[in-house]
């Protein structure tokens, strides 16, 4: 499933932190958003994982799960690309 991760994260290292653990489940599509693809058992454990890497108290990532409708009614002005998930990887 497609998942939309946006994140408003005031430390550099840990916006670094949040960024490559994203970027190792999906792709960009603008500096704090990503459009990352896992099962749907996977969520708790990046949310956990998230919750390691951030400040409770002045840090925020928000999961907006995208089922099929949703993904398909995604609207990109200007510049961009969609975002599909790839059914292979290379090694």
């Amino acid at each position: 499933m497609k998942y939309l991760v946006a994140f408003d994260v005031s430390s550099n290292r840990r916006r670094g932190a949040v960024v490559r653990s994203c970027l190792a489940y999906g792709f960009r599509v603008q500096k704090s958003v990503f459009e990352i693809f896992m099962e749907r058992s996977n969520v708790d454990e990046f949310e956990d994982r998230m919750l390691q890497m951030i400040d409770e108290n002045s840090d925020s990532v928000r999961i907006y799960p995208l089922d099929s409708e949703a993904d398909q009614g995604i609207r990109i002005v200007g510049n961009g690309k969609r975002i599909e998930q790839q059914k292979f990887r290379i090694i």
